[in-house]
């Protein structure tokens, strides 16, 4: 397959739900990390990543979709099931050819010209607003939301098949393999930038936070969650742009990733952190998963 990557080196297309603007990339250099005097406040965040490589490929392994589709079973070359008999679903399988082409393409991802995150004390002001909403989560009527964040803390597929109104329905395998692509690319990305920014979680920097989830055992700028979930919008309305359901997807793109916050592990900033990123890695994101793109695409057509 040849892959024509001129127009990452001139242009960097960005995407705002249905609409896409071509514009020219800034000549400033890549995007700098956090100045010595905030990377020495945040050094206390640092032991969270002390965690070996095998700590961290067993938890991103138990990674799996809960929901319930019926044919999930007809693609076991593709994805197997994974869990105990409380739970069961999808576990990434190596896509080794999209991870080629990811790598190829790494000098166009690598410095995108993401914002620096915030200060540490504009993040203390941004946990303001965590402590509310931790107190608002123990309310009767967030009970679906506290569900959401559960089910939500791993690799769940519901919150975007869901909008599309395919949740239960088969024939749809290839577009749930796309998502499944998607939050695999995107976490190697993401947990790259993360690593460059060094933010510390929430509750590291107010310490009356109490988080709903565990901390995750990496930095918190930007929002995989949120990069993963607006980069599944962004891509299925580039493979079916007429579907009415489009924008309901980029809705609970949104939901997926400020639950975070409601969970207390996101600053607000984290988020749109990775609707940011989503938008400027599309372009690289599209060129690994064309032919994905093409087989999920036939699916509704």
């Amino acid at each position: 397959m040849h892959l024509d990557f001129s127009i990452l080196d001139a242009n960097t297309l960005f995407a705002d739900f249905e609409s896409f603007e071509l514009s020219e990339t800034h000549s400033d250099g890549p995007s700098a990390p956090a100045d010595p005097a905030q990377e020495a406040a945040f050094s206390a965040a640092r032991s969270q990543s002390t965690f070996s490589a095998e700590n961290r490929n067993r938890n991103r392994n138990r990674n799996r979709n809960r929901n319930r589709n019926r044919n999930r079973n007809r693609n076991r070359n593709r994805f197997s099931g994974g869990g105990d008999s409380q739970a069961s679903g999808y576990q990434i399988l190596a896509s080794w050819r999209e991870r080629e082409i990811l790598h190829d393409l790494r000098p166009h991802w690598t410095d995108l010209p993401l914002k620096s995150p915030k200060s540490l004390q504009e993040l203390r002001v941004e946990t303001q607003e965590l402590l509310s909403k931790q107190i608002r989560l123990s309310d009767s009527e967030q009970a679906m939301r506290r569900e959401s964040i559960l089910r939500e803390s791993e690799l769940e597929l519901s919150g975007y098949l869901g909008p599309l109104g395919v949740e239960q329905l088969g024939g749809y395998e290839e577009t749930v393999a796309l998502f499944l692509l998607i939050a695999e690319l995107c976490e190697e990305v993401g947990l790259r930038y993360k690593d460059r920014y060094a933010v510390p979680r929430p509750n590291l920097v107010e310490p009356r936070l109490q988080s709903f989830l565990e901390n995750p055992p990496y930095f918190a700028y930007p929002s995989n969650h949120s990069f993963q979930s607006f980069c599944m919008a962004f891509i299925f309305s580039r493979v079916f742009p007429e579907h009415p359901a489009t924008s309901e997807l980029f809705r609970s793109a949104r939901r997926i990733a400020e639950n975070r916050e409601w969970a207390g592990i996101h600053y607000a900033s984290d988020t749109e952190a990775g609707h940011d990123l989503a938008r400027m890695f599309l372009p690289c994101l599209e060129l690994i998963c064309e032919e994905q793109m093409l087989r999920a695409q036939a699916e509704w057509l």
